[in-house]
């Protein structure tokens, strides 16, 4: 069965968007076994499943289903599941609706593996436009595409350009999602491709893997079963955190309902990476460390300072919109993991 923590943010997230509007139509979510894929697929299973939609969602991953997406294939019909590399050659055709959620966000990933990186962000994107041109497509951007964002256009908006430096070994994410930007502005452009761009923030909650690599996780991890959380830097960069069901209902109502072409999507929490290690430590009851030097991993001092971004597009068009409370997100992600150990 669904996890209760998820079903209950899914339902929380079916009473924001109305997903009526889907019915009988063909979805793809790429990338259904990641965090934000495993969500996304959960809601809209669970819409199919308790309005009678009759859709049929095909999700695609590159591995085995894990927790959440495997309990969906269970319980509900008219879900498919099929293992497929993005990086390769593949046939995916025929949709009414494509969540491309496929690709990696942990920069522990992209930047060792910055082919397969550019591949899904720029090659899949355009063969994924190419064989469903009549497809509502939403293509899923990153905060990183602002780079190092000055003071005065903090919060950032989706009209700042971006300060991203190409040396970085981080500028291969950036950059691919900056590409896939362009490729999709192209395509509406002069096809007249219906395309939706979300820039998402960093994203926390139940279903965040253990294993990943961000920051967040690898603290609750840390916590967990080390008992002791040490940083690998002085912990200054400040990220603004979404709760996972937050900001998979702002990416389906702006699927669905979107007026505009870019959005950010995030949530409202800002807080320095070492104030979030004293949060989760203070949760667990045990001790942090801020070490003597900076790691020397690749990825480590390399990131923007400061991610804030201006939601006052999405904000304004869904009025339901809800915020959960950080303490209350932190809560169910540990309780998730707990659950996982």
């Amino acid at each position: 069965m669904m996890n209760k923590i998820i079903e209950n943010d899914c339902r929380k997230i079916l009473s924001q968007v109305n997903l009526g509007k889907i019915k009988g139509k063909k979805i793809l979510v790429t990338g259904a076994n990641g965090f934000l894929g495993q969500h996304i697929t959960a809601a809209l299973s669970l819409a199919n499943h308790e309005m009678n939609l009759g859709n049929t969602i095909e999700a695609t991953g590159l591995n085995a289903p894990k927790e959440i997406l495997s309990s969906i294939l269970k319980e509900h019909k008219n879900i498919f599941y099929h293992r497929v590399d993005l990086t390769k050659s593949f046939d995916l055709k025929g949709y009414d609706y494509i969540f491309h959620s496929a690709g990696y966000s942990q920069p522990a990933k992209f930047v060792n593996d910055y082919n397969g990186t550019t591949k899904i962000n720029i090659d899949a994107t355009q063969r994924l436009l190419d064989m469903s041109p009549n497809a509502t497509f939403i293509f899923f951007s990153s905060a990183e595409v602002y780079g190092d964002i000055p003071q005065e256009f903090i919060p950032v908006k989706e009209n700042y350009n971006g300060n991203s430096p190409l040396h970085l070994p981080r500028s291969v994410y950036a950059e691919s999602k900056r590409l896939g930007e362009a490729l999709c502005a192209a395509y509406k452009r002069d096809k007249g491709s219906n395309i939706k761009i979300v820039r998402i923030s960093v994203t926390y909650g139940p279903g965040l893997p253990l294993d990943d690599k961000r920051v967040l996780s690898e603290f609750i991890k840390k916590a967990l079963v080390e008992k002791n959380i040490k940083l690998l830097d002085g912990g200054k960069s400040t990220r603004t955190y979404g709760y996972i069901a937050d900001s998979v209902a702002m990416i389906l109502f702006i699927a669905f309902y979107g007026k505009d072409f870019v959005y950010n999507v995030g949530g409202k929490d800002s807080l320095s990476i070492l104030n979030l290690a004293k949060k989760i430590a203070r949760l667990c009851n045990v001790k942090y460390e801020i070490p003597a030097n900076i790691s020397k991993l690749a990825y480590i001092g390399k990131d923007p300072k400061i991610v804030r971004l201006n939601l006052s597009k999405i904000k304004k068009e869904m009025k339901k919109l809800k915020f959960t409370p950080f303490s209350k997100g932190l809560k169910n992600n540990m309780e998730w993991a707990k659950e996982q150990l």
